[in-house]
């Protein structure tokens, strides 16, 4: 079967579905389970983008340094489309009150075509080097999975990196000349960088409120040693709405499914 074959991603929802029935056993609440598949996709794609993101750090930014890897890359953009249609074929079974209208059904839907044009145009590795903003999702979905990983100015660190900094370098770098040859000129990648970054800058900003207010929340509860999250502190912490998973909500909450988007 060829890379870009849109069979891959039926594959991959096959294996990711059952891979999802496998672990849930692990894990006994519904939202530790919701959260499964978004941690599978963002592990995924943060390792399939290490490849185009070492181009361009060897290159110190160059951009015209980033090799296509059409195979690979056209696998890995399939692949996230197996995550989509998997998070929507079992979120619909096992949590359909969490896949909303639009950060479900209509985002997943049209992230699936946005990969499929990608594909067909031969820019898919440009989608796969800004896969690494997967990273603070990757981080999310271990703190829901397993509470320890939980750390608010890590995710935030991992968001700044990722999200605000690598996110305005590939905007800054797709609008000249130099970075519009790797796509044929187009100006396309840069007009969904621009669109995505508004909202990224959003949720950074409320995330970093969010983890001053519940960081002297923590100073005022325990204020002579600091202390490791307790059972109560994980079930406040998941005590929030979700959506669906592998996307982004209107707004930050340490309790809602996130994955944001590599474009």
């Amino acid at each position: 079967m060829r890379s870009e074959s849109p069979f891959n991603a039926l594959a991959v929802a096959a294996v990711t579905i059952f891979f999802h029935h496998a672990l849930r056993k692990l894990y006994p609440t519904k939202r530790q389970r919701a959260w499964i598949i978004t941690g599978l996709s963002s592990a995924a794609m943060c390792l399939g983008s290490i490849p185009f993101v070492l181009d361009i750090a060897e290159s110190r930014g160059d951009i015209t340094a980033l090799r296509p890897r059409y195979r690979l890359a056209a696998l890995i953009c399939r692949a996230f489309q197996g995550f989509l249609l998997a998070d929507l074929i079992v979120g619909s079974r096992y949590y359909p009150s969490h896949v909303t209208i639009c950060w479900g059904w209509i985002h997943h839907n049209a992230y699936i075509v946005l990969l499929h044009y990608l594909v067909r145009r031969g820019w898919a590795h440009c989608f796969c080097l800004a896969a690494v903003m997967e990273l603070p999702t990757l981080h999310l979905s271990l703190a829901f999975l397993h509470p320890r990983f939980r750390h608010d100015w890590l995710f935030c660190g991992f968001f700044l990196a990722t999200r605000i900094v690598f996110h305005l370098f590939l905007l800054g770098v797709m609008l000249a000349p130099m970075g519009r040859s790797v796509v044929q000129g187009s100006r396309l990648p840069a007009t969904f960088l621009a669109l995505a970054f508004p909202g990224h800058a959003v949720w950074f900003m409320q995330s970093v409120r969010g983890a001053i207010r519940r960081s002297r929340s923590k100073e005022a509860a325990t204020p002579v040693a600091l202390q490791s999250p307790s059972d109560s502190d994980f079930i406040a912490f998941v005590d929030q709405p979700i959506v669906s998973a592998t996307l982004v909500p209107q707004s930050w909450k340490h309790g809602t499914r996130v994955i944001l988007r590599p474009i």
